[in-house]
């Protein structure tokens, strides 16, 4: 994964919580990987699209 940044605290609806949690055990995971897929395929997905996001090293 790399070096962690300062954590952040994420507000998401009760559903939306239900099914990330529903999936995350589905696919033996937890709760913070399944979130962290999810946002890693986004990213992937939106660059494809739209090109790379600049980003300061």
């Amino acid at each position: 994964m790399g070096i962690q940044e300062t954590p952040y605290s994420l507000r998401l609806e009760r559903k939306v919580m239900q099914k990330i949690r529903a999936l995350a055990a589905q696919e033996r995971r937890s709760i913070n990987m399944q979130l962290c897929i999810a946002v890693e395929r986004y990213l992937e997905e939106y660059e494809r699209e739209h090109g790379e996001i600049p980003v300061e090293e």
